[in-house]
């Protein structure tokens, strides 16, 4: 009995020294100051990946396509001339007598023109033609002038060419030379189209309807004219420049 004891005392020390050797062994081997480390940190999500170049460019065309373009908001000095001519669709009182050669018929010649050209739709202007017309031989040289201020207003395409609706509200004379028989006001109304060759020059063609009243004279031949409303048919071949001067301020 006593055997059997020393025997399994005998085991269990051998089993205990056997395992402390072991664990000594495995500490040793292990680098000084090591610890176990610690567990990774969740991946963080990235962010999303930018469109490819092919999709961002036909991205931004189309917006670009899509968008208006932004107005302008310069403020223009806009003048020039214009070749025109001047039909006589009535002429009115002063060539009512059919025993009489008419003083007034169609002619051609020059305007002159400028304005105020708005950042918008609006031109605001001044104009002055000179026109020598046919007298039927009663004068040597029948000049027909008129003074008048002049309003435009654009319809707006954004493209180089815009339409636009014109009036005007003035004077008239007409004599022989430069001296002036008769004289009135006279008004008109019209259309036009304008195109723009460069940045600052503009062509264009523009036709009106006029009312010009012609108070009664005495012509060349010593016979006395009526005075009375003529109409005329005006069309304008049109050279413009522009210049810029200011600068519109809209967000005040």
């Amino acid at each position: 009995m006593l055997n059997a004891v020393r025997g399994a005392a005998g085991h269990l020390f051998a089993f205990a020294f056997a395992t402390a050797w072991t664990t000594g062994a495995a500490a040793q081997s292990a680098p000084a100051g090591s610890a176990t480390p610690p567990p990774a940190p969740p991946e963080e999500t990235g962010p999303v990946a930018p469109l490819a170049p092919n999709e961002e460019a036909a991205r931004i065309a189309k917006e670009i396509e899509r968008a208006p373009p932004p107005p302008s908001h310069v403020v223009y000095f806009q003048y020039g001339v214009a070749f025109t001519t001047e039909q006589v669709v009535s002429p009115g009182p002063i060539c009512d007598d059919p025993t009489q050669p008419c003083v007034l018929g169609a002619g051609g010649g020059l305007v002159i023109r400028g304005g105020w050209r708005s950042a918008g739709s609006l031109y605001l202007g001044g104009a002055y033609e000179l026109t020598k017309q046919d007298p039927s031989k009663l004068y040597r040289i029948a000049l027909l002038q008129q003074a008048r201020a002049e309003a435009r207003y654009y319809i707006q395409t954004y493209r180089v060419a815009e339409p636009y609706v014109t009036a005007s509200l003035g004077a008239v004379g007409y004599g022989n030379e430069w001296k002036v028989d008769t004289y009135g006001p006279a008004g008109s109304l019209g259309v036009g189209i304008e195109y723009q060759v460069t940045q600052r020059t503009v062509v264009g063609l523009a036709a009106s309807y006029r009312l010009a009243y012609f108070s009664r004279f005495v012509d060349t031949t010593k016979f006395e004219r009526e005075g009375g409303v003529a109409q005329l048919f005006g069309i304008d071949l049109v050279l413009e420049q522009r210049d810029a001067f200011l600068t519109a301020d809209r967000t005040r």
